[in-house]
């Protein structure tokens, strides 16, 4: 049975063990705000969805604005008269024509036209921007919220190397007590499976860490995602 002195060893190392992880996480909360704007940036800039919605206010802004034209109606008038020559029997045609300008004083039809076209362009322009701003929306509160699942993930990681590297330190002094005869060979037994417990979560934090960074640098910055997936490893820029 393992003695009393050892249990507290091994409970001494997880209380440590817990309080750097408090104190961790408070740290990393911290993270500048600079850095997490220029992350915001970057994603905004390059989000393919943004990107697409941008081009469309673009299209919809070039769109030439509806202009009244004056409101001119030209004619062309065409016939043919008969003229009597000088001696009196003889006759010859001859063509006629004439250009008519006609200049309406107003025309209700074409304005309420043109006043429409205009009305629906503004429309249009109004929707993109407003589809805009909430989809710019989603994708920046998307980012924070997978930013806020890395910073944990990575604090519970460090915590638990730290509890590692204390149970390895603690395995290390009682193999001196077994050497010399204070403690049993079988004292060894609880903390050497802690420590392989403990390996066993760093490999799957550190797996489930790395992958949501990738996922996150590829489905929120498009091509840009490797330079998303540096920023995302929070290290001084």
């Amino acid at each position: 049975m393992m003695s009393a002195r050892n249990r507290s060893l091994i409970v001494l190392a997880v209380l440590i063990a817990a309080l750097l992880m408090s104190r961790g996480y408070a740290q990393s909360k911290e993270v500048e705000k600079d850095y997490l704007q220029r992350m915001i940036e970057l994603v905004v800039e390059a989000n393919p969805t943004l990107q697409s919605q941008r081009n469309l206010i673009m299209e919809i802004e070039t769109v030439p604005e509806p202009v009244r034209g004056p409101d001119l109606a030209l004619g062309l008038k065409t016939g043919a008269a008969v003229e009597s020559m000088d001696t009196g029997w003889e006759r010859r045609v001859l063509p006629t024509g004439s250009i008519e300008l006609t200049i309406p004083l107003y025309s209700a039809v074409k304005k309420r036209k043109i006043a429409l076209d205009r009305l629906t362009i503004q429309k249009d322009l109004a929707k993109a921007w407003q589809d805009y701003y909430r989809l710019k929306n989603s994708v920046t509160s998307d980012l924070l919220t997978r930013v806020d699942k890395i910073i944990s993930l990575k604090n519970e990681l460090d915590s638990q190397k730290k509890l590692l590297s204390l149970l390895e330190r603690n395995l290390e002094a009682l193999k001196k007590q077994v050497e010399a005869g204070v403690a049993r060979p079988s004292d060894l037994w609880a903390i050497s499976e802690r420590i392989m417990t403990t390996e066993t979560k760093i490999r799957n934090l550190s797996s489930t860490l790395e992958t949501l960074k990738r996922e996150t640098a590829v489905n929120l910055a498009g091509t840009r995602w490797p330079d998303l997936l540096k920023m995302l490893a929070f290290e001084a820029a």
